[in-house]
């Protein structure tokens, strides 16, 4: 074991490893860029309370996150709670959380549904997931769900997703996360749970903060790593905004693109710079009363600017926030579209004037707006992502 480990990033990735590096005898200095641990799980305080700048919650095959909680004293904090799911078409929001509904879906015939209907039992239940990393993603639906629940439904979901990226992601990603959600059930009628840590995902990193210095961690957080420094073939530490952090060996837990930027060319893998990203952008509007009643709405429909519409007190109670009910709306992009550069306030002004007029809001329906945008979010998974 290295004398000395230098993680770069306090995110749950980076602050775990630092806790159980330092639980098997290293010394320890954890490095965070932002004022506080949380990474993408960064919250503001909305009527009191914190409040994810990008949706979070926690699905029941996480076990490791659930454990992690209940280490730290939160599991009574950690509610499982049933969720719902749509599709917007056809100017309307259709339930789509069991099969049911998807028979019940009228965009689409009687046949295409049933053929959908089989679809979304079989395709969780491939067993050799291996192969499907060469198949694109839109293909291997359409051959199990038809071409017309393709067109309405998953490629819309696809765009959102990886917008102009789509047509190379792999069908190995979808089956990953339509397996994954499937587990989940206790049968195809039945509804999924979701975690969520009521009062914050906040609390989480405040407590991690305590444990990483209590147990020896050399916590630094605003400490942005400009170059992890490389001599004779190996690490002698990081390079930071306030001097030079010696060490052994460097575990970086940051976001993919901003690791070449750090090291030497010469040691390098340039597997690093040929995977891609996505960004992502969530506006927060806070209502005066509910938009609709469903948790989680997958857009279909182009002509809106967002593809996600998340109700988070359509999963937790609105009583939360002060009686306030909280939207996310949501898209990802790739780095050379237009979102990536755009004015966020503009931008969120947008989407909430499509959002008012498609579902009828009134001006003073809205408390507040909150933008926000990441330029990393997600590698971009692409054809042969596995190799």
């Amino acid at each position: 074991m290295p004398g000395r480990v230098a993680v770069i990033g306090g995110g749950v990735g980076g602050a775990t490893a630092a806790l159980q590096l330092r639980r098997a005898g290293t010394d320890v200095v954890l490095l965070e860029s932002g004022p506080a641990l949380g990474g993408l799980v960064a919250s503001f305080a909305l009527n009191g309370t914190p409040l994810e700048c990008f949706y979070h919650h926690v699905f029941p095959h996480e076990r490791e996150i659930a454990a992690l909680i209940g280490e730290l004293g939160l599991a009574s904090k950690l509610d499982w709670l049933p969720s719902t799911i749509g599709v917007y078409s056809d100017r309307r929001v259709w339930p789509f959380t069991t099969a049911l509904d998807l028979l019940r879906f009228r965009p689409l015939g009687v046949r295409d549904r049933l053929k959908a209907g089989l679809g979304a039992l079989t395709l969780p239940r491939v067993r050799d997931w291996t192969a499907l990393d060469a198949v694109p993603a839109r293909d291997w639906l359409a051959g199990a769900s038809g071409e017309p629940m393709t067109r309405l439904v998953w490629d819309p979901i696809l765009a959102q997703k990886f917008s102009g990226a789509a047509a190379g992601v792999p069908a190995a990603w979808m089956w990953g996360r339509l397996s994954q959600r499937a587990s989940n059930r206790r049968n195809p009628f039945g509804r999924e749970r979701l975690g969520y840590l009521r009062g914050g995902f906040k609390q989480l990193f405040a407590a991690l903060e305590q444990r990483l210095t209590a147990e020896g961690v050399d916590l630094r957080l605003e400490q942005r790593v400009s170059a992890i420094d490389v001599a004779d073939g190996g690490v002698t530490g990081v390079s930071t905004t306030s001097g030079t952090v010696e060490a052994d060996a460097v575990l970086y837990a940051g976001t993919l693109p901003g690791l070449p930027k750090l090291v030497p060319d010469a040691v390098a893998d340039p597997r690093w710079s040929a995977i891609g990203g996505l960004g992502a952008m969530c506006v927060i509007v806070e209502l005066r009363r509910a938009l609709q009643d469903l948790y989680w709405v997958n857009v279909c429909d182009p002509t809106l600017p967002f593809g996600g519409l998340i109700e988070h007190t359509n999963l937790v109670p609105a009583a939360d926030y002060g009686g306030s009910h909280v939207l996310y709306l949501s898209r990802y992009f790739t780095t050379d579209e237009p979102l990536a550069t755009a004015d966020v306030r503009s931008e969120a002004d947008r989407w909430v004037a499509a959002l008012a007029e498609r579902f009828s809001l009134d001006p003073s329906d809205v408390v507040s707006v909150h933008p926000f945008r990441t330029p990393y979010a997600a590698p971009l998974v692409t054809l042969g992502y596995r190799a």
